[in-house]
């Protein structure tokens, strides 16, 4: 594979490696990660034995019944975005990519598997296919619409996740969600490792913003100890999705809340958790990151910006992994405060100032995951004057592409893969729509969106339900 690099008036060709293909035509995960001529079979059974015991206790039962139920009937198969988005390819299929691992359990890990082999789907893996469904498990978004369509209840986004747990415990994960994401999160507070200073200035061009456009006075306190909210955010909502923040910060202020953000210098301040998509291990260190950082400024509630697999992570798999002694602290979505505040008649709102027709996306951590499908709902209708409804929606809706953290894997041409199986079904859904606007509470699908519309040139923009609720106070 060659590219043109034009140098002066002259123009040269370079000539760039192409990478091996392991599972499809796109990777994921560079050679560097992969390590392609590593001997890796005898680490990975290993490794895998030991998240079959109690262990993995928090999802044991349902990963090793999905292992061991499913009777391949296909109905997963037909609610699955980038299997539909594909053509129906086989190889996309949630089961086709279950039984990857399916095929290795029964053969190292029962006793048909052991005594009959093949006759019962088992199957011993040789290098290549390990190496195969190491890429294999980044092409699933984790949504879990299958889980939804499984008459069974079974999950094959849990096979994919227990799949990941394995290949990260050998040291094979996307650099963007472990060195870039975890490892950044942990030593700077951010991933994107914004400064202390870098963060001021972001928070006091906001503040200068609003006070420009709205004419009003506004604060953006920081590290306040004893506040009532703690709100923290997505730290790429600082960076490249600002007018979330813009919107969160004005609304505090509206309804004059005891509130505060926080900084660098407490701990963390980003309040992803890239763990949540590939490694137990390093999901608990983030999460015991964040209750460090927060039990340093005792707020009463900690809410969770918009960012759909940080509520998830602080809403639900805190309460099973944190003691409840070491969380004194409430957790809350935004929108269920802003819903509420709306309700209370705190907000007030004209829908003319948001005139263009609005649709909402359910992000998947925040609806099939997190069950927070009628706030935002709520809160459109009240601050949107034409609100419309995309088809299917809440549960069944379709993942926008960008979750498992998709939305910042570029690599090996992997936005291809993105936009031409994912983003084909949303394109369409958001088509049908007729809207000018797609709101969204989470970074990822934000990503996705930002590439999504110039991509399949789509007459409309993204925006953070937070952003048209402050578009639409009445001062």
């Amino acid at each position: 594979m060659a590219k043109r690099e034009s140098v002066g008036k002259t123009e040269k060709v370079i000539e760039v490696p192409k990478w091996e293909r392991v599972f499809d035509d796109f990777r994921a995960l560079s050679d560097e990660t992969l390590r392609l001529e590593e001997p890796k079979k005898e680490k990975f059974l290993e490794t895998m034995s030991k998240f079959l015991t109690k262990q993995n206790w928090p999802f044991l039962l349902p990963y090793k019944l999905t292992l061991e139920a499913c009777t391949h009937c296909g109905t997963c198969a037909e609610a699955c975005s980038v299997y539909i988005g594909s053509g129906k390819k086989k190889i996309y299929s949630p089961v086709y990519r279950s039984d990857m691992l399916r095929k290795i359990y029964k053969k190292h890990f029962t006793l048909s598997g052991k005594l009959f082999g093949s006759l019962v789907g088992a199957k011993d893996p040789s290098e290549e296919d390990i190496n195969a469904l190491a890429e294999a498990v980044w092409r699933c978004t984790i949504c879990r619409r299958c889980a939804m369509a499984c008459p069974f209840g079974l999950d094959n986004g849990l096979i994919t996740r227990e799949a990941r747990k394995i290949f990260a415990d050998i040291g094979i994960a996307p650099d963007e969600l472990k060195d870039k994401g975890v490892e950044n999160h942990l030593k700077f507070g951010s991933a994107p490792k914004i400064p202390y200073e870098g963060l001021m200035n972001i928070l006091e061009f906001l503040k200068e913003e609003i006070e420009e456009e709205k004419g009003v006075e506004v604060e953006t306190p920081v590290d306040k100890k004893g506040a009532k909210y703690l709100v923290m955010n997505n730290a790429g909502d600082y960076l490249a999705f600002t007018e979330t923040v813009q919107g969160i910060v004005e609304i505090m202020n509206y309804v004059n809340a005891d509130w505060t953000l926080n900084s660098p210098n407490t701990g963390v301040f980003d309040v992803v958790n890239y763990g949540l998509f590939y490694s137990d291990e390093d999901f608990v260190r983030v999460m015991k990151a964040h209750v460090e950082t927060i039990n340093k400024l005792e707020p009463e509630y900690v809410v969770v910006g918009e960012c759909g697999h940080a509520y998830d992570a602080l809403a639900h798999f805190m309460k099973d992994l944190i003691p409840p002694e070491e969380r004194p602290f409430k957790v809350i979505s935004f929108m269920e405060l802003v819903d509420g505040w709306i309700r209370e008649g705190k907000l007030k709102l004209d829908k003319e100032k948001n005139p263009e027709p609005v649709t909402f996306h359910d992000s998947c951590k925040w609806g099939r995951t997190g069950g927070i499908y009628e706030e935002p709902r709520r809160i459109l209708k009240a601050a949107c004057k034409d609100f419309r409804e995309m088809h299917p929606n809440r549960e069944w809706n379709h993942c926008c592409g960008g979750g498992s953290g998709f939305a910042i894997m570029h690599k090996d041409d992997f936005f291809k893969f993105r936009m031409e199986t994912y983003g084909r079904v949303k394109a369409e859904q958001l088509r049908q729509t007729g809207a000018k606007i797609v709101a969204t509470i989470c970074a990822n699908c934000k990503a996705q969106f930002r590439e999504l519309v110039e991509y399949w040139k789509l007459d409309m923009r993204y925006a953070g339900v937070s952003e048209l609720v402050a578009n639409a106070l009445v001062y």
